[in-house]
């Protein structure tokens, strides 16, 4: 007698900007995790945060049971899908995953909510993410938005350093990173794992969008980093792949 197979989870998360999958770190993130694992899903468009379980997004839906919080997500399709995308890592290959996840989700997720929302450069950009608002009230909601992330990137502390000094802090986390991962074509080698779909969330939001900014242009500086993001775009988000313009195809021919 074979198991019933799961219905699709339902994936609640931002509408997407740009050619990346989410504009959200943890958005991306799970929607590459659950590509790499496999695991059917049907994408809500969710522009108001405060409706998931913990009051942020991404959270899922299985079975009429909605959980939040990437990590915990992970877990739980884990044991409950039988897919353990770290299965062939070792004792110390799994260390360093966890401490690249801390660096980039506990720190570097806030400095691109900053670069991303709170800097000029990013907020001509990002503040298209609130046309959905009714026009009459955008300015306002966007604005009080805004100044929650302030209020965020303050309480968390990245806010209390100068620009210069948030700059150059990310550009660490990063040199930190690129110093543990490998020259294959995924982190570990030649197999996804679950730090792939980090590395990819937070590369793609940062390299593969228009926003420009400083850790921007070290990570485009960084051949193995754009090659990894355009990779790991192509095999698992093919559709968001941006074709070449005409002219260039013609001088191809």
């Amino acid at each position: 007698m074979t198991k019933a197979p799961h219905p699709p989870i339902k994936l609640f998360q931002f509408p997407r900007m740009f050619a990346v999958p989410n504009l959200s770190p943890f958005c991306c993130k799970l929607e590459t995790w659950l590509r790499i694992a496999r695991i059917p899903y049907e994408v809500v468009d969710t522009p108001n945060p405060r409706v998931g379980p913990k009051g942020k997004l991404p959270f899922i839906e299985d079975a009429g049971r909605r959980i939040g919080d990437t990590s915990i997500i992970v877990d739980y399709l884990t044991k409950t899908r039988g897919v353990d995308l770290d299965r062939h890592l070792d004792a110390s290959q799994r260390a360093i995953a966890l401490l690249v996840q801390r660096t980039l989700e506990e720190h570097y997720a806030f400095v691109i909510l900053y670069t991303h929302f709170i800097r000029a450069d990013g907020w001509q950009h990002t503040r298209a993410s609130f046309e959905s608002v009714p026009a009459i009230a955008r300015p306002l909601v966007a604005s009080m938005a805004r100044a929650n992330m302030r209020k965020i990137l303050q309480l968390q502390g990245v806010l209390r350093h100068s620009d210069e000094e948030i700059i150059e802090s990310a550009v660490r986390d990063w040199r930190a990173v690129l110093t543990v991962m490998g020259d294959g074509p995924f982190f570990f080698g030649d197999e996804p794992t679950g730090v792939d779909a980090i590395v990819f969330a937070v590369l793609a939001t940062t390299v593969l969008t228009p926003i420009e900014s400083p850790i921007g242009d070290f990570l485009r500086s960084q051949p193995i980093c754009v090659a990894y993001a355009e990779r790991m775009r192509a095999r698992f988000f093919p559709e968001l792949m941006v074709a070449p313009p005409r002219e260039a195809v013609a001088q191809a021919e």
